[in-house]
């Protein structure tokens, strides 16, 4: 099968394969959604010798496939596979345990080992078993969310674990903010909730969110969260294609029977609570009914837990609620590249954030650039606090004194993070806000998705209407304030209008192509309409 590389993936290609000429373990970078599957598989095709490609999800896996046709997959329904196959796609889980039962000769030596998504620090007991000639991780977001205690001179020291104690060399990509610029992704449209009570959650080294889960559930599963998420939904994302990501699966659960007690099309899927009753077939819904489910309903709201993060392809989610806070930034980031993706399907030139946990302060909005050299190369070591045994604080439950550093007190057990907040109000409370504004329609969005629907210039000025009167209800503009000043709106919509229009009468969309006069005398007479 012959692979053609997109020109930035070819780039990426290129820089791969010349460090491996110097470098036998190299780290690639390539945002959410820029292909990295193809890259895969080009890299598979070219490179000397057996090639191993290991993924964690079967979603992963069967993407990777499609592009190798010619390769052996291995996952738990594999039974017979022949011996030394060229190249092999398998799941890590699968074959660690083929390898544990049979012996490291199960499938023969590798001389190369790709690893997909290789953040999430499962492959290493695999691939170390093996002799391998090069080493190739690929991933959106080279960041480990773990961290290692050190001692220095007789101090306990502790230090974020970073990709570069497994690989020499970190090659980066084109930008996400590129790739959208370009028309590969789509822009992201962010809204953040202000929690000013915030400070409930209680921070935790040992989960991966980087928060306790009693905190997490205290936090977003009362009533004022709910309120709060659903309000969200309703001003933002009704009648759109939504995912919507939960800390936990108590979290989760409460917000699907919060969802479906109103009526809305909304399916769950986790861990641990049973999907609903499939009618076809009278048991739960399976995890790929669930993604068919949702690819197939245009206002189908779908509520997980870590389930959908990677490897999960619908693309006409117009809108992505993260109801959680967390302090890894790699998760931030493919929760929210779910929405990222271009479609033909309806028409989408940005997709709408909602983060209900303040994550955009920690981390930045996902499209913004990120120098991935600052997260590969490990921090210095932070000293840890030790406690002060000059230094305390009083329990207001039992009036007992406990050393600063002593997170319970010693004599009633009451925990001195809850102590600080027992005047705080339960629940979120806050205001959704724009970090910014919405963004503009773009002339080679609308362009590509009127030939996609083998439509005319007609449609697509069709298209760039609604748009405009979206981006008057986006921002709430009522009736008096549009009469009042009709005029200046007037131009505003000239402003948008007039260099997409010229666009559009220069492509190769076919019909007759108005006057430019005309097309502003038409918006301006159906939104005086619209304003009536």
């Amino acid at each position: 099968m012959q692979i053609n590389l997109r020109p930035y993936q070819q780039d990426l290609y290129d820089k791969i394969t010349e460090e491996l000429k110097t470098s036998s373990k190299v780290c690639g970078v390539l945002a959410t959604g820029g292909g990295k599957s193809v890259l895969i598989a080009k890299l598979a095709q070219s490179l000397k010798g057996r090639t191993l490609i290991l993924t964690h999800r079967i979603e992963i896996l069967t993407q990777n496939a499609e592009w190798l046709p010619n390769a052996d997959t291995l996952t738990a329904k594999t039974k017979k596979l022949q011996y030394n196959p060229p190249i092999l796609v398998a799941m890590v889980q699968t074959l660690f345990a083929r390898i544990k039962k049979y012996g490291i000769d199960y499938i023969g030596q590798f001389d190369n080992i790709i690893l997909d998504e290789v953040q999430i620090l499962i492959f290493q007991k695999v691939f170390e078993k093996y002799d391998f000639k090069n080493l190739i991780g690929l991933t959106a977001t080279p960041v480990l969310n773990k961290t290692k205690n050190l001692m220095i001179d007789g101090e306990e020291y502790s230090q974020q674990e970073t990709l570069s104690e497994i690989f020499d060399v970190l090659v980066q990509g084109s930008d996400t903010q590129d790739l959208i610029d370009l028309g590969n992704l789509v822009q992201d449209f962010n809204i953040v909730l202000d929690l000013p009570n915030f400070d409930k959650l209680k921070t935790s080294e040992s989960q991966p969110d980087g928060y306790t889960t009693n905190s997490l559930n205290e936090v977003y599963s009362n009533q004022a969260s709910l309120s709060i998420l659903n309000d969200a939904y309703h001003s933002k994302c009704k009648g759109k294609k939504t995912i919507i990501f939960n800390a936990t699966t108590k979290i989760n659960n409460t917000i699907y029977k919060y969802l479906k007690k109103q009526g809305l099309n909304v399916k769950q899927f986790d861990s641990i609570n049973e999907a609903e009753t499939n009618p076809d077939t009278n048991k739960p819904y399976t995890r790929t009914e669930i993604v068919e489910w949702f690819k197939s309903e245009k206002d189908a709201i779908l509520v997980n837990t870590n389930v959908f993060t990677t490897g999960f392809n619908v693309t006409d989610v117009e809108c992505v609620i993260i109801n959680r806070a967390t302090k890894s930034l790699s998760l931030w980031l493919q929760m929210v590249g779910r929405g990222s993706r271009p479609t033909t399907k309806i028409f989408k030139d940005f997709f709408t954030v909602i983060d209900l946990g303040q994550n955009i302060y920690e981390h930045g909005i996902w499209s913004q650039p990120r120098d991935w050299k600052d997260y590969f190369f490990p921090s210095p070591p932070k000293l840890k606090r030790k406690m002060d045994m000059v230094q305390t604080w009083e329990c207001p439950s039992c009036e007992s004194l406990n050393v600063v550093g002593e997170l319970h007190c010693t004599s009633c057990g009451e925990e001195k993070a809850s102590l600080t907040n027992h005047n705080q109000p339960n629940g979120k409370t806050g205001t959704l806000n724009e970090v910014a504004e919405l963004p503009l329609p773009k002339a080679h969005s609308i362009i590509q998705y009127a030939l996609a629907q083998g439509e005319g210039s007609s449609f697509a000025f069709k298209v760039l209407y609604d748009r405009i009167i979206q981006l008057f209800i986006y921002h709430k503009v009522d009736k008096n304030d549009y009469h009042n000043r009709k005029e200046q709106y007037h131009k505003r919509i000239a402003q948008i209008a007039r260099p997409i229009y010229f666009a559009i009468i220069k492509s190769e969309l076919s019909g007759k192509n108005k006057k430019l006069q005309t097309l502003l005398t038409n918006f301006h007479s159906s939104l005086d309409s619209h304003f009536l």
